[in-house]
């Protein structure tokens, strides 16, 4: 008898974990499984594998049906009421930035059938996703108007009728889409913000966008809990990609994506029952999957990532925009499976302007979890980060705190979790620079230029450049690590 010993099972142990590797050790005889237990064993191997890059290449799949569910509450409902929200910590939101208020629209093209986003003359920036988050239209002054006015149309997958004249078209892989919509007030004025996003005018195609009845709520005020939070751990993950890929429009490039699922009792039409053998090996995919997502962001090894060498900021994404054509990360040979995990682990929405590394009216991103020694941030400790002044920002910037559990803006009494330009108003040092802090208590006559942060909880934060300027990518501003102090 043949038996694989120590090969098999170091290889299986590493495929299954702990909950499955006590049954791993494969026996073979005359080429045939020897016993039960070798074929059970391959079998699960084979399940989990299958199930863990499922679970990272449908996240963000499942993070936009979140994203849909969240704002349910409050009457949000695809093609009829979407949301206006200011992104403070109790709107559960993925790294969102507390800068500028968001509008969020919803829609059901097969519902539905076009629908049309009539965008007015204004300080509208906004992006369109599928229901994978795959990004295929930009609006509002980043639109084909350029913030002049335009008539877009969201047009299902299928359609075979004529775009008319004077519509800029944007074509979804998906029945169901998501609109989020930046509002940029010069001001900072929350309800000047409201007040612009009820111009905004949602109607299907050859109706009266006159007497369009299309909603926009306003959330202020109201905590709205992320759901992916309490479902990306264990089977409910399962449960609601089943319920999205039954409901959705099938893509033929993605059928090997969608063998994957087969392979773990996941397919359009035909029901989601998984027996206990399955619950398990799933709930092990989801814990395995989140992990090794979680280690991808908080601890990236590709040197790329670093914006200056010998210092702990990163990008945001991690390699830059996503390509425009092929509208994912990577290029035309491939696409980037380990970018592709960052980003998504982290945030919602994509666009081929977002992170783009280019002086202009766009914005970038710069991310650390761990101060000037490497260690990772802890709420119980303070901190500071100096800002080398002038900012290279042509309109505004902000330092922002995020729950390292979460990645959600760090909800605490303090009813902020960022130090902005347009709002606390950080004051210069006499050289220029600007002192931002970080810890569980305010330091003395700097409770302006301080975001408060929780003992017992990891933090990172993110520093957002709008307008970025030359002196960033010509290397004559650098951004120095955040400094633990006493």
């Amino acid at each position: 008898m043949f038996t694989q010993l120590c090969r098999a099972a170091v290889l299986s142990a590493l495929l299954v974990g702990p909950a499955l590797a006590e049954t791993t050790t494969y026996a073979f005889e005359r080429g045939f499984p020897a016993n039960d237990e070798t074929i059970q064993a391959a079998r699960d191997a084979t399940v989990l594998r299958r199930a863990i890059e499922a679970y990272k290449y449908f996240y963000p799949t499942v993070a936009t049906e979140a994203v849909m569910q969240q704002f349910e509450p409050f009457g949000a409902r695809p093609n009829e009421v979407g949301i206006i929200m200011p992104q403070d910590p109790e709107q559960q939101f993925s790294v969102a930035n507390q800068d500028t208020p968001y509008v969020l629209a919803f829609f059901d093209l097969q519902e539905a059938g076009p629908m049309v986003v009539e965008v007015p003359e204004g300080p509208y920036i906004g992006l369109i996703d599928d229901h994978n988050m795959e990004w295929f239209g930009d609006m509002g002054i980043i639109g084909s108007g350029q913030g002049k006015g335009e008539k877009n149309l969201l047009v299902p997958p299928g359609y075979d009728g004529e775009i008319p004249d004077g519509y800029t078209p944007h074509y979804s892989k998906t029945w169901k889409s998501v609109l989020a919509m930046r509002i940029v007030v010069p001001t900072g004025d929350y309800d000047e913000a409201v007040a612009l996003a009820q111009k905004l005018k949602v109607y299907p195609l050859g109706t009266d966008g006159e007497t369009s009845g299309y909603e926009i709520v306003d959330v202020k005020g109201n905590p709205a809990p992320l759901p992916i939070l309490s479902w990306e751990k264990n089977i409910e993950y399962w449960r609601q990609l089943h319920a999205v890929i039954d409901s959705e429009f099938v893509q033929s490039d993605r059928r090997f994506n969608y063998g994957l699922l087969h392979a773990l009792g996941i397919q359009k039409g035909e029901p989601f029952e998984p027996d206990a053998r399955m619950e398990a090996i799933l709930t092990e995919a989801a814990t395995t999957g989140w992990s090794e997502m979680n280690v991808n962001f908080f601890a990236n090894d590709r040197p790329e990532r670093r914006i200056w060498p010998e210092r702990n900021w990163e990008f945001f994404p991690l390699m830059g925009a996503l390509d425009p054509e092929t509208k994912d990360f990577g290029n035309a040979n491939h696409r980037d499976l380990g970018w592709t995990d960052h980003y998504y682990f982290a945030a919602w929405g994509t666009s081929a302007g977002i992170g783009r590394r280019a002086v202009g009216p766009g914005s970038l991103y710069f991310y650390t979890p761990r101060d000037a020694d490497g260690a990772y941030f802890d709420g119980a400790k303070n901190y500071k980060l100096t800002v080398p002044g002038p900012v290279p920002a042509s309109q505004f910037w902000s330092v922002t705190v995020y729950d390292s559990e979460t990645r959600t803006i760090i909800d605490t009494d303090q009813g902020r979790g960022a130090v902005r330009t347009m709002f606390e108003n950080p004051q210069p040092n006499e050289d220029g620079s600007f002192d931002v802090y970080f810890g569980p208590e305010a330091p003395e006559a700097e409770e302006n230029q301080w975001v408060k942060t929780i003992p017992g909880k990891g933090w990172f934060t993110w520093l957002r450049i709008y307008g970025p300027q030359e002196p960033i990518f010509d290397g004559t501003w650098v951004l120095p690590d955040v400094e633990r102090i006493e």
